[in-house]
Order: C-alpha cells, then sequence, then structure tokens
C-alpha cells in the first residue's frame, strides 16, 4: 500500500446505493444507483465513472465493496460486481461490514451501531469488541440500560424513531463513507476472492428460507 491506490469503492446493501472513485484517502467522484435496480446498474455506473475521470481499469489497484448486512439483493449483486471486476483485471478486494462502515463515518469509540433487518430485528455491532450479531429491538434497549446507555448509532430514520428512548445519533450512509475501512482492510491483507460472501449476520439458510416466504406470499424485497 502506496498511500495514493486508485479505488473502486461498491456499496448496493442500503437504502442508497452507489460507485466511487479514490485515490488515497480522497474521494474523487461518485455515482448513485436507483434503489431495486443496482444490478443493472453497477456496471454501466462504474464505466461512466472512469470515463468521467479518463482512468482505463487497468490502472485501478484495487476494489472495495460493502459485503453487508442489509438488502439480500442488494449484497448479492454488489459483492458478485466487485468479485467479477477483481478477477478479470486482477485486483485485490476488500469487502468490508456496513456496520463498521457506520460506526467509523459517526466516529464511534464505544457503543453501538445498529441497522433495520426488518421483522422488528436489529442487525448490531459493538464497537469496542467488534462483534456483529442479530437481535430485537428489545434486546438492544435492554443491553444499553445495562452499559449506563451508551450511544447507538443507526443509518435509518425509521430505526431512530423506534429506539428514540436511547441516546440515538442518526448517520445516514453513502457509498464515499466505505473508503476508510476498505483503506484498513487493504493494508491488513485484503479478503481472499474465492471465499467472501456476503455479510448476513445469520445464518445463509435463514435468509433463503425468509426469502422464500416472501415470495410465496407475493412480497418483494
Amino acid at each position: 500500500m502506496t498511500g495514493k491506490e486508485r479505488l473502486l469503492s461498491i456499496d448496493t446493501c442500503g437504502e442508497t446505493a452507489g460507485v466511487a472513485l479514490s485515490v488515497g484517502q480522497q474521494v474523487l467522484i461518485t455515482e448513485d444507483l436507483v434503489r431495486g435496480s443496482a444490478s443493472a446498474e453497477i456496471f454501466s455506473a462504474v464505466r461512466r465513472l472512469l470515463e468521467r475521470m479518463g482512468w482505463r481499469r487497468a490502472v485501478l489497484d484495487a476494489v472495495g465493496v460493502v459485503s453487508g448486512p442489509g438488502s439480500f439483493t442488494g449484497m448479492r449483486a454488489g459483492l458478485a460486481a466487485a468479485k467479477g471486476l477483481g478477477e478479470a483485471s486482477g485486483l485485490p478486494l476488500a469487502a468490508v461490514s456496513r456496520l463498521e462502515v457506520l460506526a467509523e463515518a459517526a466516529c464511534l469509540q464505544d457503543g453501538f451501531a445498529a441497522l433495520d433487518a426488518g421483522r422488528g430485528e436489529l442487525y448490531v455491532r459493538e464497537q469496542r469488541s467488534g462483534r456483529e450479531w442479530l437481535c430485537s429491538s428489545d434486546d438492544l434497549i435492554a443491553i444499553v440500560r445495562d452499559r449506563k446507555n451508551e450511544r447507538i448509532v443507526v443509518a435509518e430514520e425509521r430505526l431512530a424513531e423506534r429506539l428514540a428512548e436511547c441516546d440515538v445519533l442518526l448517520r445516514p450512509l453513502h457509498v464515499s463513507d466505505a473508503l476508510g475501512v476498505v483503506l484498513r482492510r487493504l493494508r491488513e491483507g485484503g479478503s481472499e476472492v474465492s471465499l467472501t460472501d456476503a455479510n448476513y449476520v445469520r445464518e445463509e439458510s435463514d435468509i433463503y428460507s425468509q426469502s422464500s416466504g416472501r415470495k410465496a406470499a407475493g412480497v418483494k424485497r
């Protein structure tokens, strides 16, 4: 790592999706993607950004991707694109947790980062230990009370409202927020492309089971 790497970042996990190009610690250009159609737009958006910067794909030094937790379809689309670009160009890959990105974007030292997992559940990260797990809103509130009301950072307004009785900071996320965590992961050696999967923060079988249940009920995600 030289500190001047040309990096492509991809985040299609949450309410906002996008791609970004950066040099070192500076994000140069970004493009937001339409929610729900990111999988069809990623490669076109990457091509447009490269053209606007006057870069060829060969000048990139690495690919970073936010691998979840979040939208099942979004996670897999972003990760597949990042792995495909990395393999095709022989580039290092850094897959990072959206919870870690949220915690770092909010400069969280202690406390919790939380994202809405649907059905009254939350994806949670304890920043001090780096542990990530799935729990209910009530469970997290109880934990926070036991910890003398440590702060909870969230990215979604609806979740801030649900946890309003706690010390909550709302910090919406953007693809540009991932850069710091991606660079750190690259310095640590990056992610093995063949072994990297979406960060579900739950068993993959549970994800597929819930996805099938939604389809049977006519619910789309």
